[in-house]
């Protein structure tokens, strides 16, 4: 279990507070240095737990939970503190960055050319069946899962705003097999996976298994993600 505890600006606005008699807020920030600083709260927790179920096998699991919470100055997270998922080490059906907030989804002349999605929450479960092949080559059946959100509303993103009534349905979920050449000192992984589930759909439309034809060419080229990595993804 790994825990991380972030705090930001608090000094500066007790400063701000002292020096000028108000309290810094978003909509009249106090400046350093001409810019406006950043103040909030970040924490992220993260489990592991492997059971080893023979010689040969294993279950691998993983849990993250983050939350980051703006506030006096700020009415954003700074960017670089923000949450994202998708991609080799988080939910490896869908692209890196690519995956809410919530149910919402660019528009494709937009996720066409650029997709960087951020948000101030966070929660992933993967879970992994690995198992040796034959030597140093091994493999894994997984599921992923898990979605970010916005602690306020962004008119610019509808539904990405977390609701603890919803938020359940909002995760987004994939599948897939990897195959993993472990020499110990390093490993050398490729994972193929696919959409189980897609926030971003009508309610009633986010679970696609029904919908999986890995015999159709069509639906290979817009549903598998391949994924190179070095090293296990936990």
């Amino acid at each position: 279990m790994s825990e991380s505890i972030d705090l930001a600006g608090n000094i500066l606005s007790g400063i701000a507070t002292v020096t000028t008699g108000a309290s810094p807020s978003s909509e009249t920030p106090q400046l350093l240095l001409g810019l406006p600083y950043s103040q909030f709260i970040r924490l992220r927790n993260e489990m592991r737990y492997n059971f080893r179920i023979s010689k040969k096998t294993m279950l691998a699991m993983r849990l993250i939970a983050g939350v980051g919470i703006p506030y006096g100055n700020s009415s954003t997270m700074p960017y670089v503190r923000q949450y994202f998922v998708g991609g080799t080490n988080s939910i490896r059906a869908f692209i890196a960055r690519s995956v809410g907030p919530g149910t919402y989804r660019p528009p494709d002349s937009v996720s066409n050319i650029f997709v960087d999605q951020a948000g101030d929450m966070k929660l992933e479960y993967n879970i992994e069946y690995r198992f040796d092949i034959y030597k140093v080559f091994k493999s894994a059946v997984f599921v992923d899962a898990g979605n970010i959100w916005l602690v306020n509303d962004d008119p610019q993103r509808a539904g990405g705003k977390f609701n603890s009534k919803t938020f359940i349905g909002e995760l987004a979920v994939g599948s897939g097999i990897g195959f993993r050449f472990d020499f110990s000192f390093v490993v050398v992984r490729f994972d193929v996976a696919f959409p189980l589930k897609k926030p971003y759909l009508p309610e009633s439309e986010r679970w696609v298994v029904d919908k999986i034809a890995l015999g159709s060419h069509s639906w290979r080229k817009q549903n598998l993600v391949w994924n190179i990595a070095i090293g296990y993804p936990f």
